[in-house]
């Protein structure tokens, strides 16, 4: 039983790095119809040749979001096969663990301010982890977070400071503390050029744009992550800027009380199909190295965590509504 509990635990820890890896790969802020041509030089239809690529500029940044706009995220994270230590009471744990996280979104922006979103409401349709083990011969536990199947309207109160509730109903003391380590749709403009770029312009982003993205969940967030638009692509009928990613990251990630006692360090290759009408990310494709060091409690008991593994993921977005 406490073996079950430990796990659920680490589980916790793993699902808020899901959703920075997730909140990364995800378009953070969504637009309306632009209110302007993305880019230079438009073809008249269908994809451009890769001469007139070179040629044209666009704007990655996009349009400034509308109020209306409403779209559905659905994000898979896997983690393969990590190799997983739990020390507690003078006794070790080794062994293997799986992941698979789950996440499945429906968003609409009820107020904006500029190009910043001030208040969205996220209908989480599913939010859950199914993780498997070879101790004790096996196992499999499917653990739903405690925000599935709410709905949570999220509003900007300060720089970077978002205040959360739920629709129809007080939060649990356990639906609090996740809410804590939400925010909402953030202004991702800090992570692409301010200016119109070529297909082929490369660019670095810093770790103090690389913060939001994290929620409050993790701390002290360090590392650079290099990009490249690499081409423009069409995906669902939408002309798309193709955008590579890669970069080390590190950081802290709070534990239930809210400390940061969680070394994160992943290695990130991602690559993302932005749509240059609305700036959604329509797809987004990502890969890496996970690392977990640190302590979490259980029923009180200090447990440390140790984990280390590949991990792989997607994500998809549809826009339901524009207004």
């Amino acid at each position: 039983m406490r073996q079950h509990r430990v796990m659920g635990s680490s589980l916790v820890v793993l699902l808020a790095l899901a959703g920075g890896v997730g909140a990364f790969q995800q378009s953070t802020k969504p637009a309306g119809k632009p209110d302007q041509d993305v880019r230079d030089l438009r073809p008249t239809s269908g994809n451009q040749s890769p001469e007139n690529q070179r040629e044209a500029t666009y704007d990655l940044r996009g349009p400034a979001p509308r109020k209306g706009l409403a779209f559905q995220t659905s994000t898979t994270l896997k983690i393969k096969d990590a190799d997983t230590t739990l020390k507690v009471m003078g006794q070790s744990l080794n062994m293997k663990m799986s992941m698979t996280m789950i996440s499945d979104e429906e968003q609409k922006i009820l107020e904006v301010k500029g190009r910043d979103i001030i208040k969205s409401q996220a209908h989480i349709r599913k939010e859950r982890a199914i993780i498997q083990s070879d101790l004790g011969g096996g196992m499999e536990i499917t653990q739903p977070t405690e925000l599935e199947g709410q709905t949570v309207i999220s509003e900007l109160v300060g720089k970077g400071k978002w205040k959360h509730s739920l629709v129809d109903t007080q939060p649990t003391e356990k639906q609090k503390r996740e809410l804590d380590n939400r925010t909402g749709i953030e202004n991702d403009d800090d992570l692409f050029p301010a200016e119109k770029v070529p297909v082929g312009h490369e660019w670095e982003v810093s770790a103090d744009a690389l913060r939001k993205l994290f929620g409050n969940a993790i701390v002290d967030v360090r590392g650079k992550v290099k990009q490249k638009f690499v081409k423009v692509e069409t995906v669902e009928g939408e002309e798309c800027a193709v955008i590579e990613s890669k970069g080390m990251i590190k950081g802290k990630m709070k534990n239930e009380d809210g400390e940061p006692t969680i070394d994160v360090e992943m290695e990130l290759h991602a690559t993302a199909w932005r749509s240059l009408r609305t700036a959604v990310e329509i797809k987004g494709e990502f890969r890496g190295k996970i690392k977990l060091s640190g302590t979490q409690k259980v029923d009180d008991v200090e447990v440390k965590i140790e984990m280390s593994g590949p991990f792989s993921g997607e994500s998809r977005t549809k826009v339901l509504r524009e207004e």
